[in-house]
Parts: C-alpha cells; structure tokens; sequence
C-alpha cells in the first residue's frame, strides 16, 4: 500500500494551506498528493501533483467545459465528477492510502465525492467551514466512514487557528494511515439488518442471537434516511451474505415525507444482486415527522404519538398505504434472488397495537391487499404468515431465507 495522502483542495483559493498540509504530512516521513479541484483559476502557492485539467480530461471534459456549464451549480457538480472517478483511479492504482480534504461550502460537496470514491475503512477527513450549525450533514458525509472536523474560521491563510486545526488533521490522517487493521484469518459472513427503536427488542433478543449462533456477523443500520442507504451501498459492494430489511419506514418518506427519505433506489441493492433477502414493512405505516410540522393542518383528525421533543409519529391513510406498498411491490420485484416477505399481522410498530396510539387494524390490510395486487413476486392467493415483529417473531419464519 502506498505511503501518500491525497489532499483536496481547490488551490486557486486554497493553494497556501495545500502546500501547509503536504508540508506537514511530508514531516512524517509520507508523502502529500495535492489534487487541485479549483475551476475558475489558476493555483497559487502550491504546483498540484494532480492538475485541474488533468481531473477534467479524465473524465472526458476540459476545464472550458466546467467554466462554460451554465451555473457555479452545475460547474460544481461536473467537478465532483471529475474528482470522484480520479481519485478512485488513484486509490485501485496503489498511489494513496488515504486523504484529507479542505474547503468552504463549495469544496466540501466536491470534498464528498472524494471521500466517496474510497471504499470502507480507507482514512478519509474532511475539514470544513459548514461542518457546524444547521447546514445539513450529508453534503459532508453520505455513506463512508469519513471523519469531519470543523475548520472554526473561514480557511483563508495559515495562522493561529488554521494551523491548530490543520495540524490535528495532519495527525489523524497520518495516524490513521500508518495503524495497521487487526490481521484476522477468520472469514466473516456477515448479515444486514435496517432497525429502529420499534423492532430493536426482536432483532436484539431473538434474530442477533439465532444468527450468531450459526456464526453470522450481525451489523445493524439505523433506518432513518442515511443508515438504509449506508446498508444498500454495502450489499452493493458485495459484503452481506444475507440482508433482513426489518425497518422500511424509508420508503413512507421517500413516497410522502418527514424525517427519513432516503435514495430513491433504497431497497434495490441487495435485491437486484441477488443477495438473499427477507422484507418486512416495520414502521411502514406511519410518518415520523417533526413536531412543528405534524401541527400542520392537513394532519389534523389522525392518530398522533409523541415520539419525544423532536419528533412525533404520525398514522398514514388508506389510500397512503397503497402507495407505500406499490413501492414494496415495485422493489421487489426487481429481486434477482431469494426473497421473502414478512407481514406483521399484529401491527407494524410498538404502537400499532390495539389499545396504543396508532393502532391501525383497518389500514395495514389495505397495504397487503394492494402489494398482493402488485407484487409479481407474490400469489394474489397466498395467505400471510401471522408474524408479531415486536415480541415474538419465530425464528422458523427467517431460518429458511439464507440457511
């Protein structure tokens, strides 16, 4: 593996504090690779080892290209191309081991395609000046392993803060660069589950423990809007054995809103790989919305739980739930393996449940009426096994799916 660290930087702006960071990585006997992703002008300070134009040609453009897109937007977006293919070129070709990256609001969305392009557990940070407050997090971070650090001032020049913070940067990429993984022989197969605090009893007390048992790694992901897109980037790299996408509410908001939207093709990876699968609608009956916005009116006259202060559930209607499950249909069937489906006779979340707050019992048949209507996948004729999925899910009922 390669001794060098890719630094990005836009170095018509940036060039003082590139050249600062090689210089400083130099001093720990490994090498800076400073790839400029400046469009509009020429570096100053530093010579990249990787030019402006030399990012552009890669992928098939000129740097008059990105200059002449039509929109800073749009010459941005070309240029998170261009750097997210280099340096994917740059880590299979054994020139890097990992990368620190800088910038403003700008440079860190190009920053992210950078961090993008390599895969788990290859150091990757970021540091920027939008690494705080209300700016949202993903346009740092979307489904790596990155680190971020905030720059504390805007990066113009090297002084008393900027290199506090440049030589923390410094010391954890190096850091990170030069520890060795842990040397295992033993080959892991590994398991993807989606959870949320509703199907967390199960997946802990029933599924981990059966799963461990036949020595299956466990790896779970928060389902609420980042960690299923993290699960389905992971499948499709290849690295579960099986997927038990347990926590669907994802795809309520990608097909109504609040709080979880995902990708639009969440769901898809593990499926159209052909990675054995079981599906279960948790949590896909209800909104989880903000608490400001589940005092709109168009809420009014449905079942609310006040999830605590950030966040309240709200019940989804009839005509809501068959959207939904066309979207479970439309997943799917685009399986390309084994793959089952769970219905939840007794309720898709803790508080689905006769007598709770958002017990449903006329509206969760709707949603398998209609995904028996519109999956190709499953007989119009067939009944559901009466699964509960928050106490007392079988382990027969999942054993069969990869076993």
């Amino acid at each position: 593996m390669s001794e060098a660290i890719a630094i990005i930087a836009t170095c018509d702006t940036k060039g003082e504090e590139a050249l600062y960071l090689k210089q400083r990585i130099e001093s720990y006997d490994m090498d800076g690779l400073v790839v400029d992703t400046g469009i509009l002008g020429q570096p100053v300070f530093v010579e990249p080892d990787v030019t402006r134009n030399e990012l552009a040609e890669y992928s098939g453009f000129t740097i008059k290209d990105l200059v002449e897109a039509g929109s800073r937007g749009a010459a941005v977006e070309k240029m998170r191309d261009c750097v997210h293919a280099y340096v994917k070129k740059l880590y299979e070709e054994d020139k890097i081991s990992g990368l620190i990256a800088i910038g403003g609001a700008e440079g860190s969305v190009i920053a992210r395609a950078a961090m993008d392009a390599l895969p788990l557990g290859v150091p990757k940070i970021a540091v920027s000046t939008i690494a705080s407050g209300k700016h949202l997090f993903s346009d740092l971070i979307g489904y790596n392993d990155a680190t971020v650090m905030h720059s504390v001032i805007d990066i113009l020049g090297i002084n008393t803060i900027s290199r506090t913070v440049f030589n923390n940067a410094v010391g954890a990429i190096v850091g990170m660069a030069k520890v060795k993984s842990e040397a295992s022989d033993k080959k892991v197969k590994s398991i993807g589950i989606s959870m949320l605090g509703t199907t967390t009893k199960p997946i802990m007390g029933v599924i981990k423990p059966e799963l461990e048992k036949r020595g299956y790694e466990v790896l779970t992901f928060h389902a609420n809007g980042t960690g299923g897109d993290c699960m389905d980037t992971l499948a499709d790299e290849g690295f579960f054995a099986g997927v038990l996408d347990f926590s669907t509410n994802e795809m309520v908001a990608n097909n109504l809103g609040g709080l979880h939207v995902a990708k639009p093709a969440r769901m898809e990876a593990a499926l159209e790989k052909g990675v054995p699968t079981v599906v279960a609608p948790d949590a896909a009956n209800i909104l989880v919305l903000s608490a400001e916005e589940a005092l709109l009116s168009k809420y009014d006259g449905r079942q609310k739980y006040y999830h605590n202060p950030n966040i309240t559930l709200v019940d989804t209607t009839g005509e809501e739930l068959k959207i939904i499950a066309a979207t479970f249909a439309e997943k799917l069937n685009k399986a390309q393996g084994r793959v089952k489906f769970l219905y939840p006779k007794w309720g898709f979340c803790s508080q689905d449940k006769e007598g709770l707050a958002l017990w449903n019992p006329d509206g969760n048949p709707v949603f398998l009426a209609e995904l028996k209507k519109t999956c190709g996948r499953i007989s119009p004729s067939s009944k559901s096994k009466p699964t509960s999925m928050m106490m007392n899910l079988p382990w027969s009922h999942l054993r069969s799916c990869w076993m």
